[in-house]
């Protein structure tokens, strides 16, 4: 069972098994930044105002179809890392086959689905007359192969929990590379504008996939895609779903608050929009760091909690969020003295330079409790705790943000919009601590008790 890595999640010191899951992913974290970027940064060549706008207007589609693959990349995972902690493998199996293709079906539903809806829904995401166009050129490319980004979610997240870091990293080396090769190929070279965009993030998908499954097939694993694993039950849906429900609405929650950011900000012009759609990438690009490390915790925690070790879970914990925590300190700093320069990178418009330097200034705030808010929320997945978990997810961009969204713009208008994200930001980690304090010393209690009644059986 070596090829597990159960000396790692067992035995190896806390702070260099954390460190040897996360780091990888948060290379794999970095990659997949740069997969986001990519798109932005070249179109932003062509100085062209209403391509640019029309990536940021398809975004929140094209979260609702990651939405989809992290309903089973963060459900099955948590699932998968309690089960081999308990030694339940064909249950690991049964998980991993069916996450793969309900996945699938619910992609291939949702596909036909955009498709009838088509000219309501680009309507809905606030296109106007100039823009509606390539918004709905690029969005028919990245939904009707949106089958290919699903895989792509779902079948490295599961290696991860499996502590097979270094393969689901490799998969996202291939597809990143790709798309930074074929980005000026498809959108300067061959002119294609947001479609280039389109194919080549797709086409790097595809042959990340294409890795994955070999991986899989290559048999070397406990995880499974076959068709004769493939068994619901209640308990591997139910198991699935209450930790990667909660993380798909969070996903479509934010994808709604950004069809709502858009609908407020276009009255204030589409500079605005044009504006946070790239300084949203520096602060996804943050936060989407801080989670990579925080994931490397989660199926260490996981492990370890299904293997009743609440010592060494809570020692991980407190390495995590103290260790994080210094990291999102150092990541101020491209908030408040690089942010004109990053969105220089992008665009020439010095109004959409302006704009999105204020939009990082202030949330440039919110940044140092980042690592906080994702160890609470990667705890809550680890053990199992889908309410909290819940509760957490859906706050940074739902219970909070939307409220907000409208109160502030109701107040202070353009200077109210702009400081919404850190305001939410700084409610959802208060609320995380709150609700999660207890349940770290519910588990530290009962590592006591069980130490207390290992001491007394042995007759110390």
């Amino acid at each position: 069972m070596g090829n597990t890595n159960f000396e790692l999640m067992e035995k190896t010191p806390v702070s260099k098994a954390i460190l040897k899951l996360s780091i990888p992913t948060v290379l794999s974290t970095i990659i997949s930044i740069l997969y986001n970027i990519t798109d932005t940064y070249f179109i932003g060549l062509l100085d062209d105002p209403v391509q640019l706008g029309a990536i940021s207007l398809a975004f929140p589609v094209f979260m609702i179809l990651q939405a989809v693959g992290n309903m089973f990349g963060n459900g099955a995972p948590s699932y998968i890392s309690r089960c081999l902690g308990a030694g339940k493998y064909e249950e690991v199996k049964k998980t991993s086959s069916v996450s793969v293709y309900v996945s699938l079906i619910t992609t291939i539903i949702l596909t036909i689905l955009f498709f009838i809806f088509k000219t309501p829904i680009l309507h809905m995401l606030g296109t106007s007359e100039a823009n509606i166009g390539p918004t709905g050129e690029y969005l028919s490319i990245v939904v009707g192969l949106s089958f290919i980004m699903i895989l792509q979610v779902v079948l490295p997240s599961m290696l991860r929990a499996e502590g097979k870091v270094k393969e689901a990293v490799i998969g996202m080396i291939i597809g990143t590379v790709l798309n930074i090769v074929l980005d000026p190929i498809f959108i300067l070279v061959l002119g294609q504008g947001v479609a280039g965009a389109a194919w080549a993030t797709m086409i790097g998908n595809f042959v990340a996939v294409i890795y994955y499954i070999a991986v899989y097939v290559k048999g070397n694993t406990l995880l499974s895609i076959k068709l004769r694993d493939f068994k619901p039950t209640a308990r591997v849906l139910s198991e699935v779903l209450k930790i990667g429900l909660p993380t798909s609405i969070s996903q479509m929650a934010t994808s709604l608050a950004l069809v709502m950011f858009n609908n407020l900000a276009a009255q204030y012009g589409d500079n605005v929009i044009s504006a946070y759609g790239v300084a949203s990438k520096m602060i996804t690009m943050v936060f989407m760091i801080v989670m990579g490390y925080v994931s490397g915790y989660m199926p260490f925690a996981g492990y370890n909690y299904g293997a009743g070790n609440n010592k060494r879970m809570l020692s991980a914990f407190k390495f995590t969020a103290v260790t994080g925590t210094v990291a999102c300190v150092v990541f101020i700093i491209p908030f408040t003295f690089l942010a004109k320069s990053f969105m220089g990178a992008f665009t020439s418009s010095d109004e959409i330079i302006h704009i999105g330097v204020q939009f990082l200034s202030a949330q440039a705030w919110a940044v140092p409790f980042m690592a906080i808010q994702m160890t609470m929320m990667s705890t809550f997945q680890a053990t199992g705790e889908a309410l909290r978990a819940m509760i957490v997810n859906l706050g940074r961009q739902c219970l909070f943000y939307i409220p907000l969204l409208y109160i502030f713009n109701y107040f202070w208008q353009l200077t109210g919009l702009l400081h919404v994200q850190m305001a939410a930001d700084l409610l959802t980690t208060a609320i995380a601590l709150l609700i999660g304090i207890p349940l770290l010393v519910k588990l530290f209690r009962q590592h006591t008790e069980r130490e207390m009644h290992e001491k007394i059986s042995a007759g110390i």
